[in-house]
């Protein structure tokens, strides 16, 4: 219901209006203040919330024309009526420079007045439904400027190695599940977007990293419940920051970031400790040593570690048969990779399923 203010100083004529059948769930308008005068009125609207104020231009202390000009500046009320004589009608058109939205003649008719009602009443429904929506695109604006902030986090974490990267994704998407738990589809939309801009970042930074995870797969794919579109987000996300940090270490030792930089790049081909010494240009013996005790293994078994990490990656996906993976990892005995591949994740090549 919109509430309204008769402001007249006749207090026969805020009589006369206020016994009109019209007001209540006939118009949508109930009438919540009078006011005797400009100054009057102003004062009420301090402590009241009013939707259309229907004002005398004549008044003493502060007249109709002075009031509308302060509800303007102000924004005191969203509707105002110029109520008035029509030989006043010249001093009231300035009423209009001042927003007044129409121009009430004096003694009031029902009829005229149900159908200007009517009018405000379709704008302020519109006015209602506009704010409506820019309160929904500001809390938007507002909850996507902070997930934005999040992502930029979680994906500074990953980068470094960081211990709490895991920890940090798990919130994110707690925090969206939260925020968006009352609309599934929503939610859903959301996570997907934020892990996937999580994947094209991890992506831009790792070029490599394509060569070992499917990075469309840490994008969330349909649920059937909230519960499990949770879980689901965790996981692909996990998988993303347990990839990293497995390829990457967590040394900060440049000499061991350019070897593995270079192994992952081009684990399709023949790989060797020496063939990677003469790539960088660097001692095989020293390499070998600073290698082991950064990192925490000897650059051959690194390079198998990668080299099975990619045949995962090349078995999921279906495509070419185990000789051939074999073959394209650098490995000329199939028998040999399989064994390495059972003593790398506790099943042969065939069985294996992601």
């Amino acid at each position: 219901m919109f509430k309204v203010m008769i402001v007249d100083d006749a207090e026969v004529l805020r009589r006369d209006v206020k016994r009109l059948k019209l007001w209540g769930e006939a118009s949508g308008f109930t009438i919540e203040a009078e006011a005797e005068d400009g100054l009057d009125a102003l004062k009420k609207l301090e402590s009241r919330h009013i939707d259309l104020i229907i004002t005398d231009i004549r008044m003493p202390n502060m007249d109709g024309i002075e009031l509308l000009r302060s509800i303007s500046e102000k924004k005191l009320c969203p509707v105002t009526v110029i109520l008035s004589d029509f030989t006043e009608y010249h001093y009231a058109r300035q009423g209009f420079l001042y927003g007044a939205f129409d121009y009430l003649g004096k003694p009031v008719e029902e009829s005229e007045l149900a159908e200007l009602l009517a009018r405000i009443r379709r704008y302020l429904d519109e006015l209602k439904h506009d704010e409506r929506k820019r309160k929904e695109l500001q809390a938007l604006a507002e909850d996507t400027q902070i997930i934005t902030e999040e992502i930029k986090q979680v994906v500074t974490q990953i980068r470094s190695r960081s211990q709490n990267a895991a920890m940090r994704g798990s919130d994110l998407v707690d925090m969206i599940f939260n925020r968006y738990s009352y609309d599934h589809s929503k939610a859903q939309s959301i996570l997907k977007n934020a892990l996937q801009q999580i994947a094209g970042e991890i992506h831009r930074t790792y070029q490599w990293m394509d060569l070992f995870l499917d990075m469309d797969g840490t994008a969330a794919a349909e649920y059937r419940n909230p519960e499990e579109m949770k879980a689901s987000a965790k996981d692909n996300l996990g998988r993303l920051i347990a990839v990293t940090d497995k390829l990457l270490g967590t040394h900060n030792s440049e000499m061991v970031k350019h070897a593995c930089e270079y192994i992952l790049t081009h684990v399709d081909e023949e790989i060797s400790v020496r063939l990677l010494s003469e790539k960088l240009y660097i001692n095989k013996s020293y390499l070998s040593e600073v290698f082991k005790q950064k990192f925490g293994m000897t650059l051959l078994q690194y390079i198998n570690m990668v080299k099975m990490e990619r045949a995962k990656k090349l078995l999921r996906e279906g495509k070419l048969k185990n000789y051939q993976i074999a073959e394209m990892l650098g490995f000329n005995d199939c028998e040999y990779f399989g064994r390495l591949f059972k003593k790398y994740t506790g099943v042969l090549p065939k069985d294996y399923r992601f």
